[in-house]
C-alpha cells in the first residue's frame, strides 16, 4: 500500500505506467463537475467516478488483475488495510468484478484520508475504504482509478480498445483469447522491438504456430498490444484520447478486409497500421492525415504560395461512411487545428476527373472533388488495383459484366468500365483551409 498527496503522484509513474493516464485525466478535467460513474481512460484504465456518504461499516475486498488508486477529491474518510496474508474467512472470488470480500484481517492499519490523498493498494493489500470518523461531514467525492497490474495489463487494454473502436465480436474474442495465453513479458519483448524498428513479422509467425492460431489472426492479436505503446505515446504528446481512438479503428477497418477475403478475424497487411502505430498517420474524423511535403512544382493562391519539398497535410480516405460536406469539413476543421497546417493534399482513385461525367448527380465523391484544386491526373486503361475497394476481393474485376450492382457506385462505375474498356484513373489535388474555410473553393 501507498499513501501520498495527489500532488507528487507523478513520482509513481516509473513503477506504474498507467498513471500517465491518471495525470492526463486529471489535468484535462474539471473533477468537481463530474457525474458518478464510469469512465474509460485508455490503456486498460478505468476511472470510477463516486459520490456518497461514507458508512459506520463496509467490507474487507482485494482485487487480483487491478490496483486501487483511492483518491479523495472532497470530503473525509477513514481507510483501513492489512496483508493479503493476514486476510480470514474469504469469500469466493469473482472473476468478472476482479472482486474479492473478506471478513475481516489481522494487523490492520487505519488511516485518515482527505483532500488531494490517495492510497495504491496492490493486489496484496486488502483494504475496507469509504469509512465514517469524526471528521466526515456530508458526501465525499472519490475518483476510484483502475490500473491494470503488469501481467494483466495487455489484456485489460486488449478489452477496452476492442469496445472503443468497435471491433466485432468474433475478432475480439478471437484476440482476447489469444492475448490471453500470450505472457507479458513476451509481449513487452516484442512491442520493444517492434517501435525500434526490427521487423518482428517471423517471430510473429512462430508465435502463431506455437499458439495454433493463424497468422493474421495473430498478426491482429500483437498489434492491437503494440497500440498500448502508442496510447502512452499520444500521451506523451498531447494527442487527445478521441484521436487515438479514431485512429485505432483502423484495425477495425482491416480485420473487415481479412473477414472479406479470408472469412475469419485478423489482418493481412499491416503498412497503414505500421504508420499509425509509430505516428506518422492520424485518423480525425473521417479522415487520415499523414504530414508530407509538396509534390507538385508550385502552387499559389492569394498570399499562399506552396513550393515542392515545403511541409503539407496528405489526406487518405479509409473506409467508414459517406464523405458528406458536413463530416468532410469537420474533419478538416479538426486536422488544421491538431496539426496548425493550412495547405492540405491528396493523391487518390477517388479525385478521377472522369467521376464526374459517370457518378450520379449529388454524389459525395464528386463534392469530395469539388473540394480540390486539380494540379494533375493520371488515367490508364486495365488498371484495376482500387477496385477491390468497391467490388471485394472475391469479384472478377477482369471480366466487368459479373461485377455486383448492388449501390449507385458500384452500378455507375461497372457501366463506365465496360463502356470504356476498362478505363481508370487518379488524380493530385490541393486546398487551402484557413479558421476551418476553405479558401480555395469559391
Amino acid at each position: 500500500m501507498i499513501y501520498d498527496q495527489i500532488k507528487n503522484l507523478s513520482s509513481y509513474r516509473q513503477i506504474l505506467p498507467g498513471i500517465a493516464a491518471v495525470e492526463s485525466f486529471l489535468r484535462d478535467t474539471d473533477i468537481l463537475t463530474l457525474e458518478a460513474g464510469k469512465i474509460q481512460l485508455g490503456g486498460g484504465v478505468v476511472c470510477n467516478v463516486n459520490r456518497y456518504e461514507p458508512k459506520a461499516e463496509s467490507k474487507w475486498e482485494a482485487h487480483r488483475n487491478y490496483i486501487d488508486l483511492q483518491y479523495v477529491v472532497r470530503g473525509a474518510e477513514t481507510m483501513v488495510y492489512a496483508s493479503l496474508d493476514d486476510a480470514l474467512d474469504a469469500d469466493e472470488y469473482n472473476a468478472e468484478k476482479d472482486l474479492q470480500f473478506f471478513g475481516g484481517a489481522d494487523r490492520a492499519v487505519t488511516m485518515t484520508f482527505r483532500d488531494g490523498d490517495f492510497a495504491l493498494f496492490f493486489p496484496q493489500d486488502v483494504h475496507m475504504p469509504g469509512l465514517k470518523n469524526e471528521e466526515t461531514d456530508g458526501e465525499i467525492i472519490k475518483l476510484v482509478f483502475k490500473i491494470p497490474t503488469p501481467a494483466y495489463e495487455y489484456i485489460a487494454h486488449i478489452k477496452q480498445l476492442s469496445e472503443a473502436i468497435k471491433l466485432p465480436d468474433d475478432a475480439a474474442s478471437a484476440v482476447l483469447a489469444a492475448a490471453q495465453a500470450i505472457p507479458a513479458d513476451e509481449a513487452n519483448a516484442l512491442s520493444c522491438a517492434y517501435f525500434a524498428d526490427v521487423d518482428v513479422q517471423p517471430q510473429i509467425e512462430a508465435l502463431a504456430e506455437k499458439l495454433g492460431i493463424s497468422v493474421p489472426l495473430c498478426d491482429l492479436t500483437v498489434y492491437m498490444m503494440f497500440a498500448r505503446q502508442t496510447y502512452y505515446n499520444y500521451l506523451a504528446h498531447g494527442v487527445a484520447q478521441d484521436i487515438y481512438e479514431d485512429s485505432m479503428t483502423e484495425f477495425t477497418v482491416w480485420n473487415l478486409t481479412c473477414m472479406r477475403q479470408n472469412d475469419a478475424p485478423g489482418l493481412l497487411q499491416m503498412g497503414w497500421l505500421d504508420m499509425t502505430l509509430k505516428e506518422k498517420l492520424y485518423r480525425i474524423g473521417r479522415f487520415q492525415y499523414e504530414p508530407t511535403t509538396f509534390r507538385h512544382g508550385r502552387y499559389a493562391f492569394g498570399d499562399y504560395v506552396v513550393h515542392r519539398g515545403d511541409p503539407v497535410l496528405t489526406i487518405h480516405i479509409p473506409e467508414g461512411g459517406p464523405l458528406t460536406e458536413e463530416v468532410r469539413m469537420d474533419s478538416y476543421r479538426r486536422a488544421e487545428q491538431f496539426f496548425g497546417s493550412h495547405v492540405f493534399v491528396c493523391h487518390s482513385w477517388l479525385l478521377y476527373p472522369a467521376h464526374r461525367e459517370f457518378l450520379q448527380k449529388g454524389s459525395n465523391i464528386v463534392a469530395f472533388m469539388e473540394d480540390f484544386i486539380m494540379l494533375s491526373s493520371e488515367e490508364c486503361r486495365g488498371n484495376i488495383g482500387n477496385l477491390w475497394r468497391m467490388y471485394g476481393y472475391k469479384c472478377d474485376h477482369k471480366d466487368f459484366t459479373t461485377l455486383p450492382e448492388n449501390t449507385g457506385m458500384q452500378r455507375a462505375y461497372k457501366k463506365h468500365l465496360i463502356e470504356s474498356g476498362g478505363m481508370t484513373g487518379e488524380g493530385y489535388g490541393v486546398f487551402i483551409i484557413e479558421d476551418g474555410k476553405l479558401i480555395t473553393k469559391a
